[in-house]
């Protein structure tokens, strides 16, 4: 009898459950605020950073970027416990933490700026905007699921909601203005890559945000701000650690 005998291949690593960043959000964000001094106590997403140190990158367009949205707000999150108290995330690393503090994802050195700005951003949808979470105030409110490959769709559509009728805007019918936030100026290329309607009376950066949010408002606010006639200005962003 010949046997036969192959070398086996290495098991390929699974990507990430999920389940630890989402068992964190259930239970320390409140009212889009997250109990930072909790999270610190416990370390909670040390095993679930661990695993996308190691994981291979998703090649699914879906897949990947959902994997990239949940890297950045749990290293986001867990820099912030791992350093509280503090005021602002602005306090860490000379203000800088975006581009100076690297961390592990998939095998290589990523900084949070090259997760968002050369990896997601060129992935061309603006709606990753109202996803990532800067632990500021002035960021749109850290989305309360997990993201997922086939949710994605979905969830970016929940979270661009969350945002047009949270802090993306400041709409005073009555006052006839908009306060837009700055996400909008400082990211406008991303927006206006995808502008479908003309507003009346706007261009540019302010135009694009505006269809933005008439994209993701319901009912009478998306109707007025399609009708343009009202003055745009952009509102200062709030830095604050979006704390409970």
């Amino acid at each position: 009898m010949i046997l036969a005998f192959a070398l086996a291949a290495p098991a390929a690593l699974a990507a990430p459950d999920v389940a630890p960043l989402q068992q964190v959000l259930d239970q320390h964000l409140k009212g889009g605020r997250v109990e930072y001094a909790a999270i610190a106590a416990t370390d909670p997403l040390d095993g679930y950073l661990a695993s996308l140190s190691q994981s291979p990158e998703p090649t699914d367009r879906g897949e990947r970027m959902a994997f990239w949205i949940n890297a950045y707000n749990a290293l986001t999150i867990d820099l912030v416990a791992d350093s509280w108290p503090l005021a602002s995330i602005r306090d860490l690393d000379g203000g800088d933490p975006w581009g100076k503090r690297t961390f592990t994802v998939a095998g290589k050195a990523v900084t949070l700026n090259d997760i968002e700005h050369k990896i997601l951003r060129p992935m061309g949808d603006p709606r990753i905007h109202a996803a990532v979470n800067c632990a500021s105030i002035g960021c749109p409110p850290l989305y309360p699921k997990a993201f997922t490959g086939p949710g994605l769709d979905a969830q970016l559509a929940g979270a661009s909601k969350a945002w047009a009728s949270g802090n993306g805007a400041r709409i005073d019918q009555a006052g006839g203005s908009v306060g837009l936030s700055k996400i909008f100026d400082w990211y406008g290329d991303d927006f206006l890559a995808r502008v479908d309607a003309d507003v009346p009376g706007l261009d540019g950066k302010q135009q694009a945000a505006i269809d933005f949010l008439a994209d993701h408002l319901d009912g009478a606010d998306a109707t007025w701000l399609r009708a343009g006639g009202y003055t745009v200005s952009w509102v200062d962003y709030d830095w604050r650690v979006n704390a409970k």
